[in-house]
């Protein structure tokens, strides 16, 4: 069996496909076939059903007769294809003529299976239909990542300047600051004013620091070494003094990665702080890591290589589907903005040092429903 051949079967198996046949028996007989090498079988039983289905399930390959009562196959697909010109469909009848063919064509149909079908002919043409949804997935996700590097680049070279700008004008005014107090009397008004200035000067200096880090341009030592105790650390000192229970799955032969412990600590006392926010009567967080290895077939944004995948698991209130494509943007926040420093850069942060190690962070999350945050952390070579 050929390589791509065998990736397309496992790409199918991910599809949902939706089967329209009028005839019961035939029905049956194609849905017993066809619930087995796909991810999810919809059926309907004539076009004007089908139409309906397509349009609350959203399939990724149509199969469908001609023939049928109230709408035919051929208008039905040339209405789906009108809503979804990309969708692959694959026409199944008892008849040859020319005619339907011609029609067939015009429409857009990618397969044409006479009847009486021969399993091996329709199970290929599902084969080509994913192979080509695979293919426009790969290209998409590549051109995804090139969009992505050239923004981040553009991104960190921007947060750079302003961080170093930034920087050297509360270094100004922190000198300046002190050369005044200097000229002041212990415990005067304007002493204590100065203080007070030298005080949130530091604490500008900490949000400098933060842009930095955002901007790629924090030097810190790393080191080759086991990640978990760094991680585990910074998790269990996040969760002291909380009801929050945590278990934690992972092997003991894990291998080494590169990474820099003050850095990583932050990510995951960042990330913990978020659970333990988004649980505030109590609940459970857990850790699973494995290895695995990504592929260039495995639709991840990342090269290719041996990876942990780090799973962090709140049993939480979850995330809006709205909000959860905003939660890595620099400083987007849902909690009302006070006088804390940084808020809304602790998950931006966490990314930046992610892909800085050459990994990424991704979520998945609905409201009500906890939140699942997947990190994967390149292994060193």
């Amino acid at each position: 069996m050929k390589a791509t051949n065998k990736l397309d079967q496992q790409y199918l198996k991910t599809l949902t496909v939706l089967y329209v046949e009028d005839d019961a028996d035939t029905r049956k007989q194609f849905t017993d076939f066809l619930s087995r090498p796909v991810g999810t079988l919809i059926t309907a039983v004539n076009g004007l059903e089908g139409l309906e289905a397509f349009k609350k399930h959203k399939p990724d390959i149509v199969v469908t007769d001609i023939l049928m009562p109230q709408m035919d196959g051929l208008t039905m697909a040339q209405h789906i294809l009108e809503l979804a010109p990309s969708v692959p469909v694959i026409a199944v009848t008892a008849f040859e003529q020319t005619d339907y063919l011609m029609r067939a064509i015009n429409i857009g149909i990618d397969k044409y299976v006479t009847k009486p079908v021969n399993s091996y002919l329709l199970f290929e043409s599902l084969l080509y239909c994913a192979h080509r949804l695979r293919a426009e997935l790969e290209l998409k996700l590549t051109h995804q990542r090139e969009i992505q590097v050239a923004w981040n680049e553009t991104l960190a070279v921007l947060v750079r300047g302003m961080a170093h700008d930034y920087n050297n004008l509360m270094q100004t005014i922190l000198g300046y600051a002190s050369l005044a107090k200097m000229t002041l009397k212990p415990g005067s008004i304007e002493r204590n004013y100065l203080e007070k200035v030298e005080t949130h000067s530091d604490e500008a200096h900490d949000l400098g620091q933060m842009l930095r880090i955002l901007g790629n341009d924090y030097i810190d030592s790393t080191h080759l070494g086991p990640v978990m105790p760094c991680v585990l650390d910074a998790i269990n000192m996040a969760l002291t003094g909380t009801d929050i229970s945590f278990s934690s799955d992972y092997p003991e032969n894990l291998p080494d990665i590169k990474f820099s412990d003050q850095q990583l600590q932050m990510v995951f006392t960042g990330l913990a702080t978020n659970a333990v926010e988004a649980m505030p009567e109590g609940g459970s967080l857990q850790l699973h890591v494995r290895t695995v290895e990504i592929t260039e077939h495995d639709f991840v944004p990342i090269k290719p290589g041996l990876y942990l995948h780090i799973l962090l698991t709140d049993s939480g209130v979850g995330i809006p589907a709205d909000v959860l494509l905003k939660i890595f943007d620099p400083y987007f926040s849902t909690k009302q903005r006070s006088t804390k420093r940084g808020m809304g850069l602790n998950l931006a942060l966490c990314r930046t040092v992610i892909m800085g190690c050459g990994g990424m962070i991704s979520a998945e999350s609905s409201s009500g429903c906890g939140t699942r945050l997947h990190i994967w952390l390149p292994v060193a070579p």
